[in-house]
């Protein structure tokens, strides 16, 4: 088993960090923020794969300077980021298609732990999406918790459409097993650090 490359191992430091500077000292999002947490202290097989970007890509530099303005964890996370991004292999939602327009050229995920990830693992995945300005993510759900951690504004729908909350720049959204989620951007790009702990189903 490779040794964690250093700035790897530093975007996850500094994600935690803002994970655990965002989250209330008790309760489901802070347990599974530490589950999250002991799990990354093994690392796990390295796989680096081949990088690729989209042209939505392109709003990243805006995103990250806006991460940066806000100082504190969320600047050191956002610093800790660009230094990997350029490793990372975008990717649209395997349910995109060119019809639309807008969604299909206007976001990009990618994963920088798990299956396919800069890391290889199955039990937590770490990664980001992007979304250009006026942006709406489709609906859609899974087992494992989530916590997304917000590099920018932007707005994040749980349940259904009337439910939306606004976390704010360096603030978390928890989505619990199996919720229907979705998420949007304002009149900026949309950047967010998303976590899952996948091996804890309920």
């Amino acid at each position: 088993m490779a040794q964690r490359p250093g700035d790897l191992q530093v975007f996850l430091d500094r994600s935690q960090a803002a994970i655990m500077a965002s989250l209330p000292l008790e309760g489901e999002p802070m347990r599974v923020a530490r589950q999250i947490g002991e799990g990354l202290r093994i690392d796990a097989q390295q796989a680096p794969r081949k990088p690729n970007r989209l042209p939505v890509c392109d709003h990243i530099a805006g995103a990250v300077q806006t991460a940066r303005a806000k100082g504190g964890a969320v600047a050191a996370l956002a610093d800790a980021f660009a230094a990997i991004e350029p490793q990372l292999n975008w990717e649209r939602r395997w349910t995109a298609k060119p019809g639309d327009a807008p969604f299909y050229d206007g976001h990009a995920n990618a994963t920088i732990i798990g299956p396919d990830g800069l890391e290889k693992r199955d039990d937590i995945w770490i990664g980001v999406s992007l979304m250009a300005p006026h942006i709406r993510y489709p609906d859609h759900h899974h087992p494992p918790q989530e916590i997304y951690v917000a590099l920018s504004a932007g707005d994040w729908m749980q349940g259904d459409d009337d439910n939306w909350v606004t976390p704010g720049i360096g603030g978390y959204v928890y989505n619990r097993s199996d919720i229907m989620h979705a998420m949007r951007s304002h009149d900026r790009p949309l950047l967010a650090i998303w976590s899952l702990w996948v091996t804890d189903r309920v």
